[in-house]
């Protein structure tokens, strides 16, 4: 005879129950009366088993698109009144980044601290406050007295597909216009007003109420209402924020909860109501790829692979020393998030030398180096790697470097996606500029300029844990390859 195992109800002060809601359907039988309650029931229940399976199975993430662009903004004044406004908005950004450049002052309650100790507050912040105050009347004047609206800077998100981390789509149809300014909370608006601010654009997901009707019958209590709506519609809800969502820290998204529903999408670096915004203050790499488990990756390098350096440059960048001289920390690997330290031991990052010039050539050796400054416990979100041998690269040489991501062990002891590919992996943005690279010298041209994502910037990696970083410069011989 089998034997039947009844489940315990669900509580949700129990931290051993699974994080999902008790699964019932119905039992359909002759002469059943079913009420709304019941066809609510089997709804539910199947919500609830693609929402587990969507999560659990697939992860959440941008599936494809949900891109977010800027918006430009209107053009309906004459060229007179174009450039005053352009100079009151440029003196406004400049006392803007004065008063964020002023060290803060710090109020004392007058409860906490005697009457003669109070601080009167300081004229140079009455001053700042008040010159930006004026200039924001003089743009209101301006824009009431040419008979046009405020300009509101506003962003685009493009059509496109999602889950977020409860395992409900969110599905874009359209391109949505977005007012940043209007959809940030008081006290937001209040802080960016003030000066710039980075603020977050996150997508969440919204039941609407639609087609209202008017009931035939009156439920159990009696009461009929005059109109009721009739059916749920999916749709999706922007939200805006000067505060960072809470990174997702979970090793297991199936079967642990989420703390933040919304999936964010974008930051917008330096964001000030009514200026306009250019592409490169929208940053879509902040969002999440849709996945299980994001791997953590090597975000940038100190060197730029297949590039040709000076010799001198080459000692700085390993960190080689002649006699006296000062021993830079080496060569510098960035990653997406922290890694174990313990895990970073002799022999998982080596260097060689392929001899090259108008010599003798070809020969191949090793060059010993060391990690500096790297702890034996803990994490670490970046390692520095420096010559020990103090032997010159000659003209001609290539030096290989080769990272053994398998063995690189993240906190949620999962392995670094290292594969470097492409060679695209970007340069940290000070040893671009100390070497004297271009400003654009990371971004590419032809049919792959972008990763598959669709965004910048590169990063390492193929989407599976593991792999083996590679990348190399040379050393330059003569004029024509620094050209």
């Amino acid at each position: 005879m089998d034997a039947t195992v009844t489940m315990p109800a669900a509580s949700k002060q129990d931290p051993t129950c699974f994080n999902i809601p008790e699964l019932r359907r119905l039992k359909y039988f002759y002469g059943q009366l079913l009420s709304a309650e019941d066809f609510q029931t089997e709804q539910d229940f199947f919500r609830e088993k693609l929402k587990l399976h969507n999560r659990c199975l697939h992860g959440y993430g941008v599936v494809c698109g949900i891109l977010v662009e800027p918006v430009p903004l209107p053009k309906d004044c004459t060229a007179a009144e174009e450039a005053e406004e352009r100079a009151l908005w440029q003196e406004l950004e400049q006392l803007l980044v004065q008063k964020a450049a002023a060290p803060p002052t710090t109020a004392t309650p007058p409860e906490a601290a005697p009457q003669s100790a109070q601080q009167p507050p300081q004229p140079g912040h009455l001053d700042l406050d008040a010159q930006i105050e004026a200039l924001r009347r003089k743009l209101s004047e301006s824009y009431r007295q040419h008979c046009r609206e405020e300009p509101r800077t506003q962003i685009r998100i493009g059509s496109g597909l999602a889950l977020d981390c409860a395992g409900n789509e969110l599905i874009v149809r359209r391109p949505l216009l977005v007012d940043l300014a209007g959809r940030l909370s008081a006290a937001d608006l209040e802080r960016v007003k003030r000066q710039p601010q980075n603020i977050y654009v996150s997508l969440c997901y919204c039941a609407q109420p639609v087609d209202p009707a008017r009931p035939a019958l009156s439920d159990a209590c009696g009461v009929t209402p005059e109109c009721v709506y009739g059916k749920w519609r999916d749709t999706v809800l922007v939200q805006v924020t000067v505060d960072r969502p809470k990174p997702d820290k979970r090793c297991e998204t199936c079967c642990e909860p989420c703390a933040e529903e919304c999936l964010l999408l974008a930051e917008v670096m330096d964001f000030c109501p009514g200026h306009p915004l250019r592409e490169h203050q929208i940053r879509n790499d902040v969002r999440r790829p849709l996945s299980l488990y994001v791997p953590t990756k090597i975000t940038a390098i100190s060197w730029r692979t297949g590039h040709h350096y000076t010799q001198e440059q080459a000692k700085h960048l390993m960190g080689t020393r002649e006699r006296h001289e000062h021993r830079g920390p080496g060569l510098e690997i960035r990653f997406s998030r922290p890694v174990l330290a313990s895990t970073i031991r002799h022999g998982v990052l080596e260097t060689w030398v392929i001899e090259g010039g108008r010599g003798s050539r070809g020969r191949i050796y090793h060059k010993d180096g060391e990690f500096v400054d790297k702890p034996h416990e803990g994490s670490v979100d970046r390692i520095f790697y420096r010559d020990t041998t103090d032997e010159t690269l000659e003209p001609g040489d290539r030096l290989l470097v080769i990272l053994r991501t398998d063995f690189i062990l993240d906190e949620c002891c999962r392995a670094v996606d290292g594969e470097n590919i492409g060679g695209r992996v970007p340069t940290i943005h000070e040893y671009a500029e100390l070497h004297g690279l271009h400003p654009d010298h990371d971004r590419h041209e032809g049919p792959c300029a972008n990763p598959p994502a669709g965004y910048q910037p590169w990063t390492s990696g193929n989407g599976t844990p593991g792999g083996t970083f590679v990348s190399w410069f040379f050393i330059r011989e003569d004029e024509r390859e620094r050209r």
